[in-house]
């Protein structure tokens, strides 16, 4: 038995794992948990990877009825009933400029607060919670100059996939969920 041991005892030295030792043990473990980092939920559009701070999502609820409401922008599916809570709903990749989808099993709605309102963003699917360092975070290049880059607020690489971090004051400008006279005027026909 003390060569089983022993071995085993050699054979985790090999495997380059750093082992706790007494010191450790007395004195606490070495390694700090870094508390800088920033958690995000992080959901699919159209096939991209976008990302919205933990702290301006509410929930993520399953696909809502939503009512329409006449003289609105394209991009506004209509209004939901979250609660007995009356929130705009917003369909993301309409909103993004993107190729919608169909909805289907995966979609989801997130509800997120900003300026004390609550407001609903239809995305693709919901990838999960990421946690990303500051550091990490890159503003974004001038070169997207499309409508879409004034939403966007950073970038960040997780697991070697782009993570576009959206800025909500943008995306949920008031003075845009209203159409324009003449295409409010046609879609009302």
């Amino acid at each position: 038995m003390p060569t089983e041991s022993k071995d085993l005892w050699h054979a985790l030295l090999r495997s380059g794992e750093s082992l706790a030792t007494e010191d450790d043990y007395e004195h606490g473990y070495a390694g700090e948990a870094r508390r800088d980092l920033e958690q995000y939920i992080a959901f699919r559009v159209a096939r991209e990877t976008y990302g919205l701070s933990i702290s301006q999502i509410g929930e993520i609820a399953m696909q809502l009825k939503t009512t329409p409401v006449p003289r609105t922008a394209s991009f506004v599916l209509g209004i939901a009933n979250v609660r007995g809570t009356v929130i705009p709903v917003l369909d993301l990749a309409e909103r993004l400029q993107l190729q919608p989808s169909t909805p289907d099993r995966d979609a989801r709605v997130l509800i997120v607060r900003h300026e004390g309102e609550q407001y609903g963003l239809a995305v693709d699917q919901v990838v999960g919670v990421v946690s990303i360092a500051p550091e990490d975070l890159e503003e974004a290049p001038g070169a997207i100059g499309s409508t879409r880059g004034e939403f966007i607020q950073s970038l960040a690489r997780r697991d070697g996939e782009l993570v576009i971090v959206l800025d909500l004051s943008m995306l949920l400008r008031p003075k845009d969920f209203l159409a324009p006279l003449a295409s409010a005027a046609r879609r009302n026909r």
